[in-house]
């Protein structure tokens, strides 16, 4: 897959995304769907964090190979977002999620092609490629995300009937 390619599927994954939730009722955004589980704006409020974050990660690695890259799921920084943001409101998530995408999307295209090809260690091992990374933490990530807003809806959904 190429960089343009992989760009574009995250911007369609995260368009369409917002366009969906834009809709929903306030009282499902903050419901957790089951004991433990991450409700809507929790989820969101870590997609707004995440974009920028893992897109920078691929900017660095390409402009320094060898780089290590990454961070574990007890990084302060990824735990905080979603601590501070969780109970925001639709209105304040929104534009902070095409914000997020908008940064992300202008530091992925300001690597240069061969930066793509760039590889480094991930912090939880292995090595990746910028392209790996951008595909697995960027594209992968969202998009499991945006299904797991669907399957959190769902689940409100089924509680409600």
């Amino acid at each position: 897959m190429t960089a343009e390619e992989l760009i574009a599927r995250v911007e369609r994954t995260v368009e369409k995304l917002l366009d969906e939730v834009e809709t929903l009722p306030r009282d499902v955004l903050y419901r957790e769907p089951s004991q433990g589980e991450w409700p809507v704006m929790s989820t969101l409020a870590h997609l707004a964090e995440l974009l920028p974050f893992w897109a920078h990660e691929a900017a660095d690695l390409a402009a320094s190979p060898g780089k290590q890259v990454g961070r574990t799921h007890e990084d302060p920084d990824r735990l905080g977002a979603i601590e501070q943001h969780r109970n925001d409101s639709l209105g304040a998530t929104v534009p902070r999620i095409r914000t997020a995408l908008n940064q992300c999307v202008a530091t992925l295209r300001a690597i240069p092609e061969e930066g793509w090809r760039a590889a480094g260690p991930h912090v939880r091992g292995g090595q990746v490629t910028a392209a790996e990374l951008v595909e697995r933490f960027v594209v992968r990530h969202a998009e499991d995300h945006a299904s797991q807003i669907h399957a959190t809806l769902e689940v409100l959904r089924t509680a409600k009937t």
